[in-house]
């Protein structure tokens, strides 16, 4: 039988508190209608070409090789939002160790010139890139928004869930759970844990 330690339990205590709190704001516990069943921890991640704000595309096999995180996030998003200059700071320590950060906007209404707005005026370091009728968000399953698929060097989800421990939109949690998962398969080793509760908004889909 697994043993939980105490902070792993408080982990799970705080994503409760955030669905709770994120209920009440217009956010919450996620809608599954139109999105697939979740892909699995050890699954392999299925390709897209998806175009960034700058008219860039980018797909997912031109970084085979690599770590790569998946985070879907949303600028109308009070709980991205909060996550978004941790996560830019994930992405500037770890640029020089090839791992690759890509944010994913599966909003429905959101467009290109907004989303780059944003991210000007926030000088987000990574491609944020357009989800079109949230269909690559609904070929992995992903609901909310952060919520995190890293992938290991071979294209496989290796962690799924939570950016962090956070209790509300803007203050970095105790447990930094992204970044422990990029330390562990930096070092060779799986994450642990593997997957965690994601907490934040529900992806606005256009179906």
């Amino acid at each position: 039988m697994r043993k939980y330690s105490k902070s792993t339990v408080g982990m799970v205590v705080f994503a409760g508190a955030l669905l709770a709190a994120a209920a009440l704001s217009g956010c919450g516990a996620a809608n599954s209608q139109g999105a697939k069943e979740r892909l699995a921890i050890g699954a392999a991640a299925p390709d897209f070409t998806l175009t960034d704000v700058t008219g860039k595309d980018h797909s997912l096999s031109s970084h085979k090789g690599a770590i790569v995180a998946l985070v879907f996030t949303s600028q109308e998003c009070p709980y991205s939002r909060g996550a978004d200059p941790h996560l830019a700071d994930i992405a500037r320590k770890y640029a020089e160790k090839g791992v690759v950060i890509l944010s994913i906007d599966s909003h429905k209404d959101t467009t290109p010139e907004q989303i780059k707005k944003y991210q000007d005026d926030k000088e987000l370091p990574f491609p944020i890139l357009k989800d079109p009728k949230n269909q690559y968000a609904d070929a992995v399953g992903a609901k909310q928004t952060p919520e995190v698929f890293l992938l290991d060097k071979e294209g496989k989800l290796a962690y799924h869930g939570a950016f962090d421990d956070r209790r509300g939109t803007d203050d970095p949690g105790e447990t930094p759970l992204l970044a422990n998962a990029i330390e562990a398969l930096l070092e060779g080793k799986a994450p642990d844990p593997a997957e965690v509760k994601q907490w934040g908004c529900t992806i606005k889909r256009a179906s």
